[in-house]
């Protein structure tokens, strides 16, 4: 019996995160997204801000590859 594999199309990115000292004692996390196909960069400052950022990208190329159909 064969398995039924279903087709998805992953993204690949590279990510570089570090903290940053942003004074009076306060620090924040900082990174950089790369997507590894395009070569496109994107800057974030915190968690929230990275979490929103790969879902937008992710279901961007969804829409893409589906022809705008979602």
């Amino acid at each position: 019996k064969m398995a039924v594999v279903e087709q998805t199309h992953s993204q690949l990115f590279t990510l570089r995160v570090w903290v940053e000292d942003v004074g009076n004692g306060r620090s924040e996390i900082r990174g950089i997204l790369k997507h590894v196909l395009t070569g496109e960069t994107y800057h974030f400052r915190n968690g929230n801000d990275l979490s929103k950022l790969i879902e937008s990208l992710t279901i961007s190329a969804q829409d893409h590859l589906s022809g705008g159909k979602t």
